[in-house]
């Protein structure tokens, strides 16, 4: 019988198929939790394996290229759904509307096609923020048709920029905007942006947060948090993120390392666990963890200083 092995969180299927047929492995989520994802479908996504199973996701090509595409659809379907009047409903993005929101879209889309984006990521998160508003006033009031067709058009042609550049340039390591990491993580970005300014569409829209294939969204904000926010806290002790209603493994960080560790979640010093919509558009910046707290939408257990100072530095965009 072939050895059976459990891996928590995601996998893309391609990988995951071709690692069964030559190694006769097969491949289960972890048990526990279960995924609001789309039942009967493969689990998405990289990670990174220890004796105890999945531990951080990773950058993986394939499954940033699918993101990509899968959420750029998912907006263009809620965006052809609207009136004429809702491009002008106010978001809570001080001073966007809708508009100014999928104005946002098109712009990253087309200064990452046309070069101009790649001199912003590598600079700090609050330049790039200043820099969007520059490019967004002069596209937000453009007719809906005309934004629209931009949405598809320069996503179409962004998708075809990620899936073009190869799998090396993914996992080169830089500097950059989420610190010193894989390169791929400045493109694994666009999907978890693109997600959260969704829900930020929806909120105007007085819709709920979505919270099926959340997996490589939620994923991109744990794989970033070693590079783009340890760094910046001075504090010790061990935290465990657990994300509820998404397949990924809790992490477990030692902030006076300033890296994660394979120790098991229920053996860290704090643990966290939250919401998985709410904890993501949290973490980007869309309200705070003292309100997802006291809305019992997350909750402390330990100690309680490890997960302030976590708190304080956690945001990333």
């Amino acid at each position: 019988m072939p050895e059976r092995v459990e891996v928590s969180g995601f996998e893309p299927p391609t990988s995951a198929v071709r690692r069964q047929r030559s190694t006769g492995l097969s491949y289960t989520p972890w048990s526990g939790q279960r995924s609001r994802g789309v039942p009967g479908l493969p689990l998405t996504g990289g990670a990174v394996l220890t004796s105890i199973g999945l531990v951080l996701p990773t950058v993986d090509k394939a499954e940033v290229v699918r993101a990509t595409g899968a959420e750029r659809e998912r907006t263009l379907a809620l965006m052809r759904s609207l009136e004429a009047a809702q491009w002008d409903l106010d978001t809570e993005l001080p001073g966007w509307r809708v508009r100014e929101v999928v104005a946002h879209l098109i712009t990253t889309d087309r200064a990452a096609v046309n070069g101009s984006l790649a001199l912003q990521v590598l600079r700090s998160q609050a330049h790039l923020e200043r820099w969007n508003d520059r490019q967004v006033v002069k596209w937000a009031d453009r007719p809906p048709s005309e934004l629209l067709l931009a949405l598809e058009r320069w996503g179409r042609r962004y998708r075809r920029l990620v899936r073009t550049l190869p799998a090396a340039l993914y996992r080169m390591r830089l500097s950059a905007m989420y610190g010193r990491g894989p390169a791929g993580l400045l493109l694994w970005a666009r999907p978890f942006d693109e997600w959260v300014h969704r829900q930020d569409l929806r909120r105007a829209l007085a819709l709920p947060h979505e919270e099926a294939d959340l997996a490589p969204i939620a994923g991109f904000v744990l794989a970033s948090i070693p590079s783009s926010v340890l760094p910046e806290i001075e504090a010790s002790g061990t935290v465990a993120i657990e994300l509820e209603g998404v397949p990924l493994r809790p992490i477990v960080l030692d902030l006076e390392a300033r890296s994660t560790t394979d120790g098991r979640p229920e053996d860290a010093g704090t643990r966290i666990v939250a919401d998985g919509p709410r904890f993501v558009m949290t973490v980007g910046g869309r309200g705070s963890f003292a309100e997802l707290e006291a809305e019992g939408a997350l909750r402390v257990e330990g100690e309680r200083g490890a997960a302030e100072a976590l708190f304080a530095k956690l945001r990333i965009v």
